[in-house]
């Protein structure tokens, strides 16, 4: 088992630890409030973030599954975008989680919040490096691809020998300054 971890990729081994580490911190109380030496405490798994802490489940079963079989096929998608894409829903959870458990926020959120970004960045990283296609999502990539990938929405331009302007002038009618019968 340790052989095939070390194996892994350097990012491989990120996501994994990360994942294992963010389970374990979700069980720490991310919200405490103190008072005359009691503490009360809630742990991620209230409310929305027990989608968060079930991705991470999700995510570290798929990796654990990519690890003893490295050739699965899921149709039209690599293992690598599967990683990715439970990664990032993982952290889009994770900070809704955190903005949503605002009130006497405790330091095991803030350790979760970073873990998430890790974890998604290091996904990403790793899908990369596998050779998975990820989407430009940039300002500059968007506009460029606009025009080239918009699916007929772009004006079509006109036949090859027709002209824009038409042939023959209208009629024009009487200048109302001449008389008609000169």
């Amino acid at each position: 088992m340790m052989e095939m971890l070390k194996k892994l990729s350097r990012a491989a081994q990120v996501v994994l630890a990360a994942a294992v580490l963010y389970l374990i911190f979700s069980f720490f109380d991310w919200q405490q409030v103190s008072f005359a030496g009691i503490t009360a405490g809630v742990t991620e798994w209230h409310g929305i973030g027990v989608l968060a802490g079930l991705l991470v489940i999700a995510l570290i079963g798929w990796e654990v599954a990519r690890l003893f079989q490295p050739g699965i096929e899921l149709g039209p998608l690599t293992p690598g975008l599967v990683s990715v894409g439970l990664a990032l829903l993982l952290l889009v959870f994770t900070v809704i989680t955190f903005l949503t458990h605002s009130t006497a926020r405790h330091w095991p959120a803030w350790l979760g919040l970073l873990l998430s970004a890790v974890i998604a960045g290091a996904a990403i990283s790793r899908a990369k490096a596998e050779g998975v296609e990820l989407p430009d999502m940039s300002a500059k990539g968007s506009k460029a691809d606009a025009g080239q990938d918009s699916g007929g929405s772009s004006p079509t331009p006109p036949a090859a020998g027709a002209s824009s302007q038409p042939d023959e002038a209208p009629p024009s009618a009487p200048d109302a300054t001449q008389d008609p019968g000169a």
